[in-house]
């Protein structure tokens, strides 16, 4: 949506309108989840078995960006929608695989999502955004690759050129007690925090995992029956 934006500004001769992009990609944060460079965690230990698939990305990008993960890690994917339903089918499949000792990638969400994609989309994208060369994630730190940003010859809707003298560019550590980082690599769950459920909650949220209404942490919280 946004490239179709910059290219309806940049046709339209719309001289005031800003892009400050923080769009990411999900490849690149699945390898660092699996094969992390954190110097703390052991990679041939990470508790991650499977990946559900993202079904709003993989309408665009197409199943193949997840070729890899079956093929070189060892890891299904199933890519899965988001109704309760989809994400039941999607965690099924996924044993499935298991209890017959394959791992392949497959798509639940066969409605809307093929292996190639949206070729339209993608060329559009491709167009006006390339790849930053780290990205911050909470919880996980600077992973290669997995943002966008606009392409060069876009700088003038590039709010982050025009403005780089105003904005405040330096980056905020992650909270020395949170441990999102492991719990989302599977290596510990959210009760194992020593802050949560008392300094972090929903209401003041310090983590990632508890920011997202979908986070593990946040998950926790509700259906723990602590609210």
């Amino acid at each position: 949506m946004t490239a179709v934006v910059v290219e309806q500004a940049i046709k339209q001769k719309i001289p005031n309108l800003l892009f400050h992009i923080n769009h990411v990609t999900v490849p690149e944060v699945m390898v660092e989840l699996i094969d992390s460079r954190d110097v703390h965690v052991d990679s041939y230990n990470n508790q991650i078995d499977a990946f559900l698939g993202p079904s709003h990305v993989s309408v665009i990008s197409g199943s193949k960006i997840y070729d890899k993960f079956p093929k070189d890690y060892g890891r299904p994917v199933v890519v899965t929608g988001f109704e309760p339903v989809d994400a039941m089918e999607g965690i099924s499949m996924i044993i499935k695989q298991f209890v017959e000792k394959r791992c392949e990638l497959e798509v639940q969400y066969k409605r809307v999502v093929n292996h190639d994609g949206n070729l339209k989309a993608q060329a559009l994208i491709n167009t006006y955004f390339e790849k930053t060369s780290l990205f911050k994630w909470r919880g996980l730190g600077n992973v290669p690759d997995s943002g966008l940003r606009l392409r060069p010859e876009f700088a003038a809707f590039d709010a982050e050129v025009k403005y780089k003298d105003v904005l405040p560019m330096a980056e905020i550590e992650d909270h020395k007690l949170c441990i999102c980082g492991d719990i989302l690599r599977g290596m510990a769950k959210p009760k194992e925090c020593t802050i949560f459920g008392s300094a972090c909650k929903p209401s003041t949220p310090i983590g990632s995992c508890m920011v997202s209404s979908e986070g593990a942490c946040a998950a926790y919280y509700k259906y723990g029956n602590l609210i």
